[in-house]
């Protein structure tokens, strides 16, 4: 069955029976169906009501887009008894690579590209049934794995309690989970309280301080297209500064990264999948944050925020007011995404946890990559070996102890 003969199923006639026993079958096509695989991404969308982002047609046709000259991919299409209930992008990653080695990687989802203009893509997914998560997302895994010019296979910032049956079934594959800090503004919501009453008595010290000082800090939360990019520019030009005063380059000196959020933003403000959300005190913008939306979830997804001014956090400010806004437009829950920072766990109550899972084929390269990684390994820690038995028998010197702490 071709991937246009798929199409002639109405959406009526493609409802799932998730206790169904007739298993899925797999079809892989190719980037040429790229418009009528869209389309049927399109129908099953509407069967499954699906509100995830990352596997949504308007996040994948935005990827591809502006990522799909760069980046080889296909289609995986689950089929039930002929009908479509799932499908998923496979890709090929470019100049990934293992110390001195090139490695060829598949992927699951809008991941792949360069480093310099990753998304970094976080609670990716699979569209399809939940009920047909583990056994799509294994007939995905079983053919990247006999893709034999593969180096490694990876599940890229996937969700991590919606793969844990496929985790079970894969002892094999390493995994690297991360938290990903979060308010939970339904349990809020419920208890009638307010943001701030959830978080450690130094946070409130640090927020009401903050926005006392601050004076008349208000929030403002993007709406219309015109309005979005104004700030989206404003966000990236406070974003750039503060990352290359430090010496770094800033995700949007990447062109493609830039365009990318462009683009989505023109497609997905008007449906109300993204927002940008800014906060001014008096004439000033202090801070710009750009939020996605993902099941009644604000990801909060990359900002800008002015200079600090003396005790005042502008940061502290941007966040605590966003949080305060989504819980009035009657979101769920803020999510700062995955990584460890003291200020996301200081402005949260709850965490997440996001997968990012590797097969590696046991070939010779991935044999030397494994050795160098050894001796790497132990070559730290002789070097911490060394020198702690070095310092335990230095001689002590009270004169020469003295004159090197007055020289510090």
């Amino acid at each position: 069955m071709s991937a246009a003969s798929l199409l002639l199923t109405p959406p009526e006639q493609m409802t799932l029976s998730p206790a169904s026993d007739v298993a899925i079958r797999l079809k892989v096509v190719s980037a040429s169906s790229r418009a009528e695989v869209l389309s049927l991404w399109r129908k099953l969308e509407l069967v499954l009501s699906n509100q995830r982002l990352t596997c949504s047609s308007l996040w994948t046709e935005t990827w591809l887009t502006h990522y799909g000259e760069t980046v080889s991919y296909r289609f995986a299409i689950g089929l039930r008894d002929g009908v479509a209930c799932g499908v998923a992008l496979l890709t090929e990653g470019v100049g990934q690579s293992a110390g001195p080695f090139n490695l060829k990687t598949c992927h699951v989802g809008t991941a792949g590209e360069l480093d310099s203009d990753s998304l970094c893509v976080e609670y990716n997914s699979l569209l399809c049934d939940p009920a047909d998560y583990p056994e799509f997302a294994q007939l995905i895994w079983d053919w990247m794995k006999r893709q034999t010019s593969c180096d490694e296979v990876r599940l890229d910032g996937f969700d991590t309690p919606s793969i844990e049956l496929f985790l079970a079934q894969n002892p094999d594959a390493e995994v690297d989970r991360k938290p990903s800090y979060f308010v939970d503004l339904k349990s809020v919501r419920e208890n009638g309280e307010e943001p701030i009453m959830r978080l450690g008595a130094q946070t409130r010290s640090k927020i009401r301080r903050t926005l006392r000082d601050l004076g008349n800090a208000k929030g403002e939360w993007a709406d219309t297209v015109t309005r979005a990019e104004e700030l989206f520019h404003q966000m990236t030009r406070l974003h750039q500064a503060h990352w290359t005063s430090g010496g770094y380059p800033g995700v949007y000196a990447s062109r493609r990264f830039t365009e990318f959020h462009l683009d989505l933003l023109h497609r997905a403000v008007p449906s109300g999948k993204m927002g940008l959300f800014g906060v001014t005190a008096g004439d000033r913008l202090i801070g710009c944050c750009q939020i996605l939306v993902d099941r009644q979830r604000i990801l909060h997804y990359q900002c800008g925020r002015a200079p600090a001014n003396g005790s005042i956090s502008n940061g502290v400010a941007l966040d605590y007011l966003c949080i305060c806004e989504s819980l009035r437009r009657g979101y769920d829950a803020v999510d700062f995404l995955a990584g460890e920072t003291e200020h996301k766990r200081r402005l949260s109550t709850d965490r997440a946890e996001l997968s990012w899972v590797t097969w590696r084929r046991p070939t010779l390269k991935n044999h030397a990559i494994d050795a160098l990684r050894h001796l790497k390994s132990v070559s730290a820690n002789l070097g911490r070996s060394i020198g702690f038995v070095q310092a335990a028998s230095r001689p002590l010197n009270s004169e020469s102890e003295s004159l090197s702490k007055n020289n510090l």
